[in-house]
C-alpha cells in the first residue's frame, strides 16, 4: 500500500511540476527532490532498482540518464544508505537549486 501511495504521489507531483516540458529550475528541483525521495522510500521497502526505474520511468523533465544515476546513487552510494524522508528531500532540492546537480 505504501508503495502505491508513493508511486501515486510522485505521479502526481510529476505531472502537476511538469505540464510544460520547458520547465523552470524551481520546477525542476521540486520534481528532482520528490524523485529522490520516492526512490528512496522504495529502497527502504526492498523494491529492486529495476523495478524503481520502471515507476519512475515516465516521469517528465528529468532525462533517463539522470534518473538512472539518481537510481544508482541512492541504491549503491554508501553515503546515502540512510538518506530518507523530507530533510533529504529538501537537501536535494537545495543542492539542485544551488546548481550542484544536472
Amino acid at each position: 500500500m505504501k508503495t502505491i501511495i508513493a508511486a501515486f504521489m510522485l505521479i502526481l507531483t510529476s505531472a502537476i511540476a511538469h505540464a510544460d516540458t520547458n520547465m523552470d529550475r524551481q520546477s525542476y528541483c521540486s520534481s528532482y527532490a520528490s524523485m529522490f525521495k520516492s526512490i528512496a522510500a522504495w529502497r527502504d521497502q526492498g523494491m529492486q532498482p529495476e523495478k524503481t526505474l520502471e515507476l519512475i520511468r515516465g516521469v517528465k523533465g528529468i532525462p533517463l540518464q539522470v534518473k538512472q544515476e539518481s537510481i544508482k546513487a541512492v541504491y549503491f552510494d554508501k553515503s546515502l544508505a540512510n538518506a530518507r524522508g523530507p530533510e533529504f528531500g529538501n537537501q536535494v532540492r537545495l543542492d539542485c537549486l544551488a546548481g550542484k546537480v544536472k
